[in-house]
């Protein structure tokens, strides 16, 4: 791709300044996708502990063994839900709130509709199935905007951003 084009305009409609931006390499989102694994590993050990530490509050009149409670728990699907939902969480959460999780702030990307706007609840719930954990990326690869599986069902960019971006800045494809 050319070199970014990097101007700002001020909306009439809003007071914020629109930012263009580049589309961010899939080598970036890539690195992103990484550093991420570790926040989403983060976010489920302390899913576990916390539902661990409930599960055991609540059962103490009844348990004589702690690995009577262990199996119970693993072989329950509501656990595993649990925690694919603790996880799932995190990515939403962040992509509805800022358009960035950790690895993408880290590599200054973020995720936005062409007009600069974020996802909305039900969009991001929907795109973190529809991602499925990160390998529906791999169709950027032979697409020329970089773009996902996923992206293209509510028709939203990973954009790299330059570094003197402020939160006032808003990017725009």
């Amino acid at each position: 791709m050319e070199e970014p084009i990097v101007s700002q305009t001020l909306d009439q409609k809003q007071s914020s300044p629109k930012l263009t931006v580049k589309l961010a390499p899939f080598w970036k989102k890539f690195g992103a996708w990484v550093y991420d694994l570790l926040g989403a590993l983060a976010v489920f050990i302390l899913a576990m502990v916390v539902g661990y530490v409930i599960i055991f509050i609540m059962t103490i009149p009844w348990i004589e063994n702690g690995q009577a409670l262990s199996k119970a728990l693993y072989m329950n699907p509501l656990w595993s839900i649990y925690l694919f939902a603790s996880v799932q969480y995190y990515y939403v959460w962040c992509w509805v709130k800022g358009g960035q999780t950790m690895g993408m702030k880290t590599w200054r990307l973020k995720l936005c509709k062409p007009d600069g706007s974020h996802l909305t609840w039900k969009e991001a719930y929907i795109r973190s199935f529809a991602s499925l954990g990160g390998l529906s990326q791999i169709w950027g690869i032979v697409d020329k905007e970089n773009r996902g599986i996923h992206d293209f069902i509510f028709d939203t960019r990973v954009v790299e951003l330059p570094k003197d971006y402020t939160k006032e800045n808003k990017p725009i494809i």
